[in-house]
């Protein structure tokens, strides 16, 4: 997407990465300079940094300690604090489902480019994690799903086990760190990041409620507008950059991930100068033209992961678009 250049993250993303680094003999201030950051960036946890930059920190670092499971080592050294305010906003409400869902509300206010998103299949619920920002991001990944597993963890106790922890990285050479935070059920080159978890655990009285402090939370939440300077229509991008593959992008189903009704959404969408379908047609186009360059997924991939329900309609689409079919483009580069 075009705005995801921009996106932002908190300082405090980087909680543990000069003490991690240290342990490994590596001094972390190069690393940080090299990504475009300062070096002391970690001392101010509520200072805005570029996502792609923080991203890059960690790759770099993972590379000059020789761990390809760096991100899941720092992970161990955050908690449900390093969140920063939205924690304050979560920590107090009833159940785990409520909790989890005012962190995937509010996630702006630490990390623009991390979005979490649920959906349910009978008895299990898929908890994705996706960091939408481009460059190197293997290391952010695997930080934002075991931070999401730890955050669960805190949530139900130390026994709770996922039912499946997905990864989209390869497998690393040792996954035994993998095991050990993650648990047992961990798969590799998977087709998301992700938890998938019993959909009962979500209607489980959260334990670090303070029912006497819901007041106080309600009103931070009202304060605290995670939509604050971003337009409706980059927020509908962000929806949809994770809703593609699940062929559920409808206008209707959009508007309700970003809690407003779908007439709301289409007159927003409308002040704005642009409208729902305009946008999903962007989406595609850019995310088709992404992947038929890197030429790694068939066709029959692509119109999957674009949500078509058939190669044949997205050739159909796409022709309507660029005047040829996904094929043609492709043999001619683009």
């Amino acid at each position: 997407m075009s705005q995801a250049r921009g996106l932002t993250v908190r300082a405090a993303a980087l909680t543990g990465l000069a003490a991690l680094c240290r342990s490994y003999g590596v001094d972390a201030a190069p690393l940080l300079r090299r990504a475009g950051l300062p070096a002391n960036a970690e001392a101010t946890p509520d200072l805005r940094l570029p996502v792609t930059a923080v991203n890059l920190a960690f790759e770099l670092a993972g590379q000059a300690c020789g761990r390809d499971d760096f991100g899941l080592r720092l992970s161990e050294l955050r908690g449900f604090a390093n969140l920063g305010p939205i924690s304050l906003l979560a920590r107090d409400e009833p159940t785990v489902g409520a909790a989890l869902a005012a962190i995937s509300a509010y996630l702006p206010l630490h990390n623009d480019a991390l979005a979490i998103t649920r959906e349910r299949f009978g008895d299990v619920v898929v908890l994705r994690s996706t960091v939408l920002a481009p460059g190197p991001k293997a290391q952010a990944t695997d930080i934002a799903v075991a931070m999401q597993h730890r955050i669960l963890r805190q949530l139900t106790g130390p026994a709770w086990e996922a039912e499946e922890v997905c990864l989209s990285r390869p497998r690393p050479v040792d996954p035994a760190k993998f095991r050990q935070v993650l648990g047992p059920h961990v798969r590799f080159d998977a087709d998301f990041d992700g938890i998938v978890v019993r959909a009962e655990l979500l209607e489980r009285p959260n334990p670090m409620a303070e029912a006497a402090l819901r007041p106080y939370a309600s009103q931070m939440l009202r304060l605290a507008d995670p939509g604050i300077g971003e337009s409706t229509s980059e927020r509908v991008r962000r929806v949809l950059a994770l809703l593609l593959s699940s062929g559920r992008c409808t206008a209707g189903h959009v508007a309700a991930q970003l809690g407003m009704s779908r007439r709301t959404l289409t007159r927003a969408l409308e002040a704005e100068g642009t409208r729902f379908l305009a946008l999903l047609d962007a989406e595609r186009a850019e995310v088709a033209q992404r992947h038929l360059a890197g030429r790694a997924r068939s066709i029959g991939q692509i119109a999957e992961l674009l949500g078509f329900s058939s190669p044949a309609a997205f050739s159909t689409w796409f022709r309507g678009h660029f005047g040829m079919s996904p094929r043609e483009w492709r043999k001619q580069g683009g």
